[in-house]
This record gives C-alpha cells, structure tokens and sequence, in this order.
C-alpha cells in the first residue's frame, strides 16, 4: 500500500527505469535491488542511481512493476515494448502517468502525483520560467505553500530535490519543453497524439463525463488538456487534428448553437500506442 501524504517525487531518472523494464523482462524475478543493478549492466546499461534504484520504485507507484515483486505488470510489459519501439515517445507517456495518478477523491494517497502535477501546471501558467537552481528553490518554496493550503496540513516539505525529480522527465519530453542551453522552460507547440488522448481522458474523467458524450471544449477544458501536455493553447487544434486522424475513438465537431467538442468513445490503452 502506498504511504498517506507523502509529497516527495523520487529521483527516478528515465534511463534507470529503461534498464529495470529491459532487466526485468530479461530475468523476471531478481531478488535484490544489487541483482537488478547486476543483470541491469550485464544487458550494458549503465545504472545512475546504483545504491536506491528510485527508478524502481516510481514503477513501483506506476503499476509498472509488483508492488512485492520484481516483476514487470501487465501495463509495465507493454511500456517496455513501446519504450523499445517508440522510444522517444516513453518519457511523454510516463510523463503523463505521473501527471494523472493522483485522485482528489482519495486524496492521502499518491500525494507525489499532486506534487508533479501542481509543477507542471505551475510552469504551464507562467508560460517561461528559468529552471535555473534559484528558480527550482523559488518553485519548491511556492509548491509546498500550495500543498499546506490544499491538505490544511503545516508538515508538509516540498525541497528542490523533489523539484529535480520532476525535471527529470521534463528534461527527457520530445518535442522538448527545456531549453538546456539556458535553462528555460516554456510550452511546445506540439505534443505526441498518443499524451494528447491520454490527457483527453483524464479531462474526461475529471469532468466526470460519460464515455460516448459530447465534451463541450470550453476555455478552461482546453487549457485542462493542454496543461497536461505542456502545450500552447494556439496548438491544441493542430494536436487534436492528428490524435482525431490517429484513434478512430476520438471525433471532433461543432454543435449548431452549441459550440465545438470532441467526443471520445471509450478510454485510450498502451496497446492503442505500441
């Protein structure tokens, strides 16, 4: 069971949680974490964080891997295999997971999900933001305000380290929304289609809407969307234009007097996207 409120988002770097997903599908059922480092390098990857592995237990979190076992889940199996045959498209959909876990119904739990999500759309409001080491301790300092408001709760900690964990993937997301060169983020006018529907669900279920209704595409829900993808609101038609062309369960119209809306008819799968 996850812990209550805890706020933290691990360090788990994207080239970690490659190698454990090609480890585990190679040798299933590795005791120790010092195996999992072990085979890990033997298949020639090169394991960063050798002594905690924090990649492991954000799939963990994930359900990527047993929660009591170093297996590889159902849904870890098929993100392996889209890692391996889209590879630039696995740190968006991981992205995306991270971004959605957290349920305000049940809200002590997979508080890390808050955390990251709370970040990004912090970023995506401001639209830039220098992602330097004083604006990551500005960023830590302005989240964990929000987190003691939300949650009414004065023990809540939001360091820069947990901040890191975020752009950790951020760092990775194609087409990319940092700058390395200056260390600047700012919203990309184009996301994969596959995060596109993906967050498109997640609206729809955030708005509790049935699978199969009209979604009016107000201001506010667009800017839903785009905040999970990290996309300029002047991009989201273009996005919508190839995810409705690439998942024939998504459609998209205008309502005579009603305004325009996409429909999506059933929730989008890792098998629609390997």
């Amino acid at each position: 069971m996850p812990s209550d409120f805890v706020f933290h988002i691990r360090n788990a770097h994207p080239g970690d949680m490659v190698a454990i997903f090609a480890t585990l599908d190679t040798y299933p059922n590795l005791s120790t974490i010092d195996e999992v480092v072990s085979y890990a390098e033997t298949l020639g990857f090169t394991i960063r964080d050798r002594a905690r592995l924090e990649a492991l237990m954000t799939a963990r979190e994930l359900n990527l891997v047993e929660t009591d076992a170093n297996l590889l889940t159902t849904r870890g199996k098929l993100i392996s295999e889209l890692e391996m045959n889209k590879p630039d498209l696995f740190p968006d959909i991981v992205h995306g997971y991270q971004y959605i876990l957290w349920d305000e119904k049940v809200p002590q739990i997979h508080c890390f999900s808050w955390t990251y999500r709370t970040i990004c759309n912090n970023l995506w409001q401001r639209g830039a933001f220098k992602v330097d080491s004083q604006g990551k301790k500005d960023l830590a300092s302005e989240i964990e305000g929000l987190a003691r408001m939300r949650f009414e709760r004065s023990d809540i900690s939001v360091s820069t380290k947990t901040v890191g964990g975020t752009f950790l993937w951020l760092d990775e997301l194609f087409p990319r929304v940092i700058k390395q060169s200056s260390e600047l983020f700012s919203r990309r006018t184009f996301c994969p289609p596959e995060l596109f529907i993906l967050s498109a669900d997640f609206v729809y279920r955030l708005y509790e809407t049935d699978y199969g209704v009209n979604f009016l595409l107000t201001d506010e829900r667009r800017d839903a969307i785009c905040q999970v993808c990290l996309l300029e609101p002047d991009s989201f038609d273009r996005v919508l234009e190839y995810a409705v062309a690439q998942f024939d369960y998504l459609e998209k119209g205008i309502g005579g007097g009603w305004g325009r809306y996409l429909t999506l008819y059933r929730a989008p799968t890792l098998e629609d996207f390997v």
